[in-house]
C-alpha cells in the first residue's frame, strides 16, 4: 500500500530549501574555514620564519663559542646578547620564548633562553627528542608542521640558522599553542557565527518562500472552493512574476467562463420557466374549456340517458300494448249476402264470432238507427 502520510507542501519547501541552503552554506563555509585555517597556519609559519630569520641576522656565531656551561651566564657576551633577545621578545607579543641552540655532534644543547621562569634552559643544557624541523633549522629555515609539547609547554616554533654558524647554531622562536589555539578558536567562532547566520538566513528564506508559495496555493484553493460553492466570476490579483501567475490567470479565465456559462444557464432556466408558466396558463385554459365541454357532454349524456330511459319505458309500454293486440292479416272471404267469413278450415262463421276468436275484441248487441227504422219503424212512430 502506498504511503499516504500527509506532509504539507510548506514543510516540504521549507525542508528542501533549508537543507539545500545548509548544505551549500556548510560546504562553502567548510571550504572557507579550512582555507582560512590553512592560511592562518601558513601566516603563523611565515611570521615565525621571518622573525627567526630577522633575529638570526643580528647574532654573531663567534660570540657564542665561549658560552657552553651554566656558569657562563655571567659572561658579558651572554648578558649583552640575552638583553638583545629579551628586547626583541618584548617587542613581539606573539613570541613566547626566544632561544639559541648549538649542535654538538648528535646532541642539541641550549646556548641562550629568554625564559625568565625557574624553568629557564641554561647554557649547555641538552634538548631531548629534538623534532625533525628543529634539526633542519641548523641548515635552513624551518617551522613546525604541528604543535609540539615538551617540558616547557605546547608550542609551534620557527627556526633559522645563524649566517656564520657553519650549520651548528640556530635561533628558535616559540609561539605558545594557546595563542595558536586562540587564533584558531576565533576563526572557528567566526565560522560558527557565519554558519549560524547562514542557518538563520536559510530558515528565514525557506520560511518566507514556503509561506509565499503556500499563500498563493491557499488563495487558489479558496478560489476553487468558492467556485464549487457557486461563487463564480471573482478574480484573483496576486501576481509575483512567476509560473504561478499563469495558473492564477487560468483560474480567473475559468471563473469567467463558468460565470458566463452560469449566466447562459440562468437565462435558459428563466426562458424554460417562462415557457412552463405560459404552458401552464394554456393548460389551465384548455382544462377549463375541456371541463366546460365535459359538463356539456355530461349534461347531454344525462339528457340523452333520460330520453333513452323514457324511450325505453315507452317502448316497453308499447311492447306491452302490442303484446295485447292481435292483428289480422291477409284476405278473408266474406259472404256478400249474409256477411259470414270463411276461416282457414273452410267453415263459414259469423263475423262477430270470427273476430272474437281471432282478436281480443268483444261485441255487445246494439242496433243502428237505419236498422231500427227498418225493423221497428212502425213501433217507433
Amino acid at each position: 500500500m502506498a504511503d499516504t502520510r500527509y506532509i504539507p507542501i510548506k514543510r516540504k519547501i521549507f525542508l528542501s530549501h533549508f537543507l539545500a541552503v545548509i548544505i551549500v552554506s556548510g560546504s562553502i563555509g567548510t571550504f572557507f574555514y579550512f582555507s582560512a585555517v590553512s592560511n592562518l597556519m601558513d601566516a603563523i609559519r611565515s611570521r615565525l620564519l621571518n622573525s627567526a630569520a630577522l633575529v638570526s641576522r643580528g647574532i654573531n656565531a663567534a660570540d657564542l663559542e665561549n658560552i657552553r656551561k651554566k656558569d657562563d651566564i655571567e659572561l658579558p657576551e651572554y648578558r649583552r646578547m640575552i638583553r638583545q633577545l629579551l628586547t626583541i621578545k618584548q617587542t613581539n607579543r606573539d613570541i613566547a620564548f626566544l632561544y639559541v641552540m648549538r649542535r654538538d655532534g648528535d646532541k642539541v644543547v641550549f646556548v641562550m633562553d629568554t625564559d625568565e621562569s625557574p624553568k629557564r634552559a641554561l647554557p649547555g643544557q641538552p634538548y631531548p627528542s629534538a623534532p625533525e624541523e628543529l634539526l633542519q633549522g641548523f641548515t635552513r629555515f624551518a617551522v613546525d608542521k604541528k604543535i609540539y609539547t615538551d617540558e616547557w609547554g605546547a608550542f609551534m616554533s620557527g627556526y633559522a640558522p645563524l649566517p656564520d654558524g657553519g650549520g651548528r647554531y640556530l635561533v628558535g622562536i616559540d609561539m605558545r599553542a594557546d595563542e595558536v589555539r586562540q587564533k584558531l578558536h576565533r576563526l572557528r567562532m567566526t565560522g560558527v557565527i557565519s554558519l549560524g547566520c547562514s542557518v538563520l538566513l536559510a530558515f528565514l528564506f525557506s520560511h518566507l518562500l514556503g509561506s509565499h508559495l503556500v499563500r498563493r496555493i491557499e488563495l487558489l484553493t479558496l478560489q476553487c472552493r468558492a467556485i464549487a460553492e457557486g461563487q463564480v466570476g471573482e478574480q484573483l490579483d496576486y501576481r509575483k512574476g512567476d509560473e504561478l501567475d499563469s495558473l492564477i490567470q487560468a483560474f480567473n479565465t475559468m471563473s469567467d467562463e463558468l460565470a458566463s456559462s452560469r449566466g447562459q444557464t440562468e437565462q435558459s432556466r428563466q426562458a424554460l420557466e417562462s415557457s412552463r408558466n405560459e404552458l401552464e396558463v394554456k393548460v389551465r385554459e384548455r382544462t377549463r374549456d375541456l371541463g366546460r365541454l365535459n359538463d356539456q357532454l355530461t349534461k347531454e349524456i344525462a339528457d340523452r340517458t333520460q330520453v333513452q330511459e323514457a324511450n325505453a319505458t315507452l317502448i316497453a309500454r308499447l311492447q306491452e300494448t302490442l303484446s295485447q293486440v292481435k292483428t289480422l292479416q291477409g284476405f278473408l272471404p266474406i259472404c256478400a249476402s249474409c256477411k259470414r267469413i270463411r276461416d282457414d278450415k273452410g267453415y263459414w262463421n259469423q263475423i262477430e264470432i270470427y273476430l272474437r276468436e281471432h282478436t281480443d275484441t268483444e261485441f255487445s248487441h246494439s242496433i243502428c238507427p237505419e236498422c231500427a227504422e227498418k225493423l221497428y219503424g212502425q213501433y217507433l212512430k
